[in-house]
């Protein structure tokens, strides 16, 4: 039996049912299922559909969202964002103030969409099974900064079917089978993924290629858009060309080659402001975009004038150089004016650092460095030493005697600025090959020397040899979530080794009875924690290690300490709460004074310690390369926060006010 359409115009795409607060409390995949007892394994997509997306564009800095995504058939989408546009598809409600434009975040909607797809099957009795399909733009918490999450649903809700029962249902992307329970009721929820900031697992998705109505049934699709959600149409582009919904099983065989359709196709191309480096009073500001755009550096008072972008034809690269007036500015902005609305994308401005490894040459004996920095004060290169500096500005070099250099030389100034080289090797003899196996002769006995001889003959020694044990490691250091090796076997005479820690904060060792295990330490803070942990063991670790030779005789312990590096969190004195308004706390993680490029990136956990009620946990903010971390929340907790604590997972913390204004 085939479902037919109703006559005149179709349904409005309803998805809405509820907004998408709270998205990343959800799992990457939700499957919900309502059956009941041993059916509700069935409730699954056994048909998927993955990889039909192929590409992510930049992400515009005006709403923090990727300016389009590509699929398989080269075919482009971007969020249509305005409200007075029908093929749009907003409902009432959607946007906060609908007799103004869309701007973010203040009138902007809970959630918009790059394709949304819809169909139903009306079931005997009055039941209803209904279809969405989309590539949705949402807020993992509310509409603000920093939780933007992209993701591929496909979703089926049947209400009033035949109950108890197995229904399989077919769609342009896939099949799904879901069990009813005993009033006819069943669902499937599949979002892929929402994770906040990383746009590229929405294409591991069942989405794609992106539908459009079917050219060859009247009437086409209106220009620049894949539909119009405001009247249901035939559509192609299923990967198994299958442009239908459908449902079988318990006595059931619909299909319907209806759907609503909305999704406006690309014309925007976005650009992506890959950096920004101050040089003198100069800044070199690079970016991409789609060949043949129009990108300017936009101009900031007292500063710098606007400054178009230059580029190879072509190539996709743009470049600008600007001369500065004062102090440089924190960040840039780069839009691409060619783009309706205009598209942009922002970017810090990285300062040149106070030091420059010049040489680091292995000729085979010894590791020879040179650096030059712009502090006075003595220079230490990483693991080997340190540099004599003569003078501010001036060359500093010194050979280190080394069988094994690192990699790469790193060195540092007093304040922790620090700059790195690669290590170029210029001479040295080959290693040499291991030497084969000797294979061992009879044991010949005792030696007697019975010579008549006027020398005095030296007893060979009595008793066992000395076993004693020495214990080293790899690096002084252990930094939070980090891992170094142990080394004892450069004991004598053991034939057996036995480590345990003795003192300070815990690590964990790969094994206790190994001549090298490894010693790790588990990150302090996580981003799971729901309380504050206690203080962090104080001091460095001490591990003894204990060998015993052939005999059963038993060394004196030796011990290594290995200093646990922790970062330094600061509460920037900015951070606020304006109660009903926003809430933001930021400030800054540094190691040793100097941020750095951490994998995994630092965390940090942030606390309500309010006096007069329970601490209570107010959320997580990832420390970027810059050493800067932000929670910001709109309009933020509904009581007022004066003081809070944070703990990051690299050891640190810090406490303190923050501003009510």
């Amino acid at each position: 039996m085939v479902q037919q359409p109703a006559e005149g115009p179709g349904k409005r795409l309803e998805p809405r049912t509820a907004t998408r607060r709270g998205v990343a409390a959800a799992a990457a995949l939700i499957l919900t299922a309502t059956g009941i007892g041993s059916a509700v394994a069935a409730t699954q997509v056994t048909v998927k559909n993955p990889g039909k997306l192929v590409a992510v564009g930049p992400v515009n800095t005006e709403y923090g969202f990727p300016a389009w995504y590509e699929d398989s058939n080269k075919t482009r989408v971007e969020l249509c964002l305005d409200g007075e546009n029908p093929l749009c598809g907003f409902l009432p409600g959607d946007i906060p103030n609908e007799a103004a434009p869309i701007s973010f975040p203040g009138n902007f909607p809970d959630e918009a969409f790059y394709m949304l797809a819809g169909s139903d099957l009306d079931l005997p009795g009055g039941g209803k099974a209904v279809l969405v399909l989309g590539l949705e733009a949402a807020f993992a918490n509310s509409v603000t900064e920093g939780d933007q999450v992209v993701f591929g649903r496909q979703r089926i809700v049947v209400k009033g079917g035949p109950a108890n029962t197995t229904l399989e249902f077919k769609h342009p992307y896939g099949t799904i089978t879901i069990d009813t329970d005993g009033t006819g009721s069943g669902k499937l929820v599949e979002d892929i993924s929402p994770a906040i900031g990383n746009f590229g697992t929405a294409l591991k998705s069942n989405i794609g290629p992106f539908l459009k109505w079917d050219p060859a049934v009247a009437p086409a699709a209106p220009e620049g858009y894949l539909g119009d959600p405001n009247q249901d149409h035939a559509v192609t582009g299923s990967p198994f060309n299958y442009n239908k919904f459908s449902v079988s099983g318990g006595g059931l065989a619909l299909e319907t080659s209806q759907f609503g359709l909305q999704g406006k196709i690309a014309t925007n191309r976005g650009v992506s402001a890959d950096g920004a480096f101050l040089n003198g009073d100069m800044i070199d500001v690079f970016a991409t975009s789609g060949p043949e755009s129009q990108l300017q550096v936009d101009g900031q008072a007292g500063l710098f004038e606007t400054t178009p972008m230059a580029s190879d034809p072509g190539s996709g690269r743009y470049y600008a150089r600007i001369k500065v007036t004062g102090t440089a500015p924190e960040g840039i902005k780069i839009t691409n004016i060619g783009d309706k609305p205009a598209s942009s994308s922002t970017v810090k401005v990285a300062k040149p650092s106070s030091i420059a490894v010049t040489k680091a040459t292995f000729d085979g004996t010894a590791l020879t460095v040179a650096a030059v920095s712009s502090e006075a004060g003595a220079l230490t290169v990483a693991d080997l030493g340190t540099l004599d500096n003569p003078a501010p500005g001036t060359s500093a070099e010194k050979s280190f005697p080394v069988k094994a250099p690192p990699a790469t030389v790193t060195v540092r100034t007093a304040s922790g600025s620090s700059a790195s080289l690669q290590v170029t090797v210029s001479g040295g003899a080959a290693t040499p090959s291991g030497l084969d196996p000797v294979t061992p002769q009879p044991d010949p006995g005792p030696v007697v020397d019975t010579g008549g001889g006027t020398g005095t003959v030296t007893p060979p020694p009595t008793g066992p040899a000395p076993v004693t044990a020495a214990a080293t490691a790899a690096t002084p250091t252990l930094a939070r979530g980090g891992s170094v090796q142990l080394d004892g076997s450069a004991s004598t005479g053991a034939v057996s080794y036995k480590w345990r820690q003795v003192s300070g904060p815990t690590v964990t060792l790969s094994s206790d009875t190994a001549a090298k295990p490894v010693a790790s330490i588990p990150f302090y803070a996580k981003t799971t924690d729901t309380a504050p942990l206690a203080a962090a063991t104080a001091g460095p670790a001490t591990i003894e290690l204990v060998v015993t030779d052939k005999n059963g005789t038993t060394s004196t312990p030796a011990t290594v300490q290995l200093a646990i590096q922790t970062d330094t969190v600061v509460l920037d004195p900015s951070s606020r709460h304006r109660l009903g308004t926003e809430m933001r706390i930021q400030g800054t993680s540094t190691i040793g004074g100097t941020a750095a490029l951490l994998v995994p990136a630092t965390a940090v956990v942030i606390y309500d310690t309010t006096p007069g009620r329970p601490v209570s946990k107010l959320g997580t903010a990832t420390v970027d390369t810059l050493g800067a971390w932000s929670l910001k929340v709109k309009p933020g907790p509904g009581r007022q926060v004066t003081s809070v604590l944070v703990q990051s997972s690299r050891g640190g913390t810090a406490a303190g006010s923050i501003s009510l204004r």
